[in-house]
């Protein structure tokens, strides 16, 4: 992991197993950013041989959950819209990036695009997330 990954981020990374399953790693989360990357296997492709649009859409939200809380809050996906731009390519690495938009309240909106190896958009997505109180 990297230097722009906070101590915070490090920890919540090591209690999220499905994003580390799937094979994603996480490259930065700190002050409301965040970026992630997948090596497109086998395993992440459709019936078409390219990228599962689930698969997609986990690490597009992995990229929005993680910049919301890379705040010091915590915060959960409230409720997401993602937009399949172009086919994720069967041994490609695809990468999210995460960004804090607006807030009110307890609600923040968040923007995550994913790209693939060759810099073109492969989806979108707006992502409301929701800060809540800490766990005790």
């Amino acid at each position: 992991m990297s230097e722009k990954i906070t101590p915070q981020m490090q920890a919540f990374w090591a209690d999220d197993p499905a994003p580390q399953e799937m094979g994603v790693e996480l490259i930065r989360a700190h002050d409301g950013r965040a970026k992630l990357r997948l090596a497109l296997e086998p395993r992440h492709l459709n019936g078409h041989r390219t990228a599962h649009g689930g698969v997609v859409h986990l690490l597009a939200d992995c990229a929005a959950g993680f910049a919301a809380n890379s705040t010091g809050e915590q915060a959960v996906t409230q409720t997401n819209t993602i937009t399949f731009v172009s086919p994720g390519k069967a041994g490609e690495t695809l990468v999210a990036t995460g960004e804090f938009l607006a807030r009110s309240g307890r609600s923040a909106l968040f923007d995550v695009r994913v790209t693939g190896g060759d810099g073109r958009t492969v989806a979108v997505m707006r992502a409301q997330m929701r800060y809540i109180s800490p766990k005790k």
